[in-house]
């Protein structure tokens, strides 16, 4: 049985992925090091710092998932 939510309950409480990018001191590209599920973009910010911070980044990237378009090589 699916439970009555208001639409600020609705989009607080759903988990989205988030994409987690980062650089390591002066590198130039940009690594995905790897994924995490939040409600909020603050929320997935706290999971990847937590989760992907062992290499001491220089910088890191938090993207909800929906805005990353993945491009495919050619062949």
């Amino acid at each position: 049985m699916a439970e009555a939510t208001t639409g600020a309950t609705s989009q607080r409480g759903r988990e989205r992925a988030w994409e987690v990018f980062a650089r390591h001191g002066r590198e130039p590209a940009l690594h995905h090091v790897g994924e995490v599920q939040a409600a909020t973009s603050d929320d997935a910010t706290v999971f990847a710092y937590t989760l992907y911070d062992e290499r001491r980044w220089a910088e890191m990237f938090v993207v909800e998932a929906t805005y990353v378009t993945v491009l495919q090589s050619p062949e």
